[in-house]
C-alpha cells in the first residue's frame, strides 16, 4: 500500500497580513526594553515572526517531519500552543490549548521550540514580553481539510444546513481567503455594535480574548461557530452569539472554485468603564 501524500498547514487569523504589514514599519525603529516582567497580551504592537507570515510558513514547511507512527495510524488534527515571547524575542512558557495525537502535539512543540526569535512586543514605546498564539494543522491527503473537535466548544451555531458542511470539503488555506463583506474595519465594527458584555461578568470584572473558529460556506453563510480557546463561560456564549449574527461574507476560491473555508477569529473582551451596580436584595 502507498503511504498517502501529506500536507501541513498553518492556520492563521483572518486578517494577520494586514497587521504584520503594519507592524514591520514601525518596530524598525528603535524602542528602550521595559523594565516591567508583565506579560501582555494586547500590546500596541503584537510581536511578529521575521519576515512575517509568508517567511513562518517556509520555516514550518521546512522543519516538519511528520511522525512516522502518526503517519501509519492516519493521525491528522488541529494543534494550538501559545507562548511568551520575551524581550530578546526568544520564545518561552508554551502551553498547548488545542491537542491531536501526541505525536502531532509533540512535532508542533519541536517546531515553535526551533524558531528563531521574533521581533518583541511593543507597548507605550518599550520592548516588552507578550503572549500570543500559533496554530497548526496537521492533515494526510492532497487538501487542507478542516476536522477534529475544538477544546472548551460551549455549543455549535449554524445558518446553514448542517449536511452541506458535512458533504463538502472544508479548507483552512485556499487561494482566495473569505472576507468579511466591508472589510476588516467593517468587522470591528460590526462585533463593537452588536456586543453585549454579560452583566455578571461585568461586575466581577471579568475581561479576556475568545478564539473562535467558523466555517465561511462556498454561498458566504457562517456556520458551525466554535470557541477553540476560552475563559468565562458567558464570554465563550456571547462570542458565539455575536458571530452567529453576522451577514454573508465574500466566499474563498480555491483553483477558482467558491468552496467552503475555516476561519479563525479572536474576540477580546475588555471592560472600560465602571462595574454595573449589583442588582439590590
Amino acid at each position: 500500500m502507498s503511504i498517502p501524500k501529506f500536507l501541513f498547514v498553518f492556520v492563521t487569523c483572518i486578517f494577520i497580513g494586514g497587521f504584520v504589514a503594519k507592524q514591520s514599519v514601525l518596530l524598525a525603529q528603535e524602542a528602550p526594553m521595559s523594565s516591567s516582567d508583565k506579560v501582555f497580551e494586547e500590546p500596541d504592537i503584537m510581536p511578529i515572526y521575521p519576515g512575517g507570515t509568508p517567511e513562518m510558513h517556509r520555516f514550518i514547511a521546512n522543519t516538519l517531519k511528520y511522525p512516522e507512527d502518526a503517519r501509519a495510524r492516519n493521525a491528522q488534527g488541529l494543534v494550538v500552543y501559545t507562548f511568551v515571547v520575551e524581550k530578546d524575542g526568544t520564545l518561552s512558557n508554551f502551553n498547548i490549548i488545542h491537542r491531536a495525537d501526541s505525536l502531532l502535539n509533540q512535532e508542533a512543540l519541536r517546531i515553535l521550540e526551533a524558531m528563531p526569535p521574533w521581533r518583541p512586543a511593543r507597548h507605550k514605546g518599550e520592548i516588552v514580553r507578550s503572549e500570543t498564539y500559533v496554530p497548526m494543522y496537521f492533515r494526510l491527503n492532497q487538501h487542507a481539510v478542516a476536522s477534529g473537535n475544538p477544546v472548551q466548544v460551549t455549543r455549535n451555531y449554524s445558518k446553514t444546513n448542517p449536511e452541506v458542511i458535512e458533504n463538502n470539503t472544508i479548507y483552512t488555506i485556499v487561494d482566495k481567503m473569505p472576507q468579511y463583506t466591508y472589510g476588516e474595519s467593517g468587522l470591528s465594527a460590526f462585533i463593537a455594535h452588536n456586543i453585549r458584555y454579560p452583566r455578571e461578568a461585568r461586575q466581577e470584572g471579568i475581561e479576556g480574548r475568545i478564539l473562535c473558529s467558523f466555517i465561511v460556506a462556498s454561498d458566504g453563510s457562517i456556520s458551525n461557530i466554535e470557541v477553540v480557546e476560552g475563559s468565562n463561560k458567558s464570554l465563550n456564549e456571547e462570542a458565539i452569539r455575536v458571530l452567529g449574527l453576522m451577514p454573508k461574507w465574500i466566499p474563498g476560491e480555491n483553483n477558482g472554485e467558491k468552496v467552503h473555508v475555516k476561519c479563525l477569529l479572536p474576540i477580546d473582551f475588555v471592560i472600560d468603564e465602571d462595574p454595573i451596580p449589583g442588582i439590590p436584595g
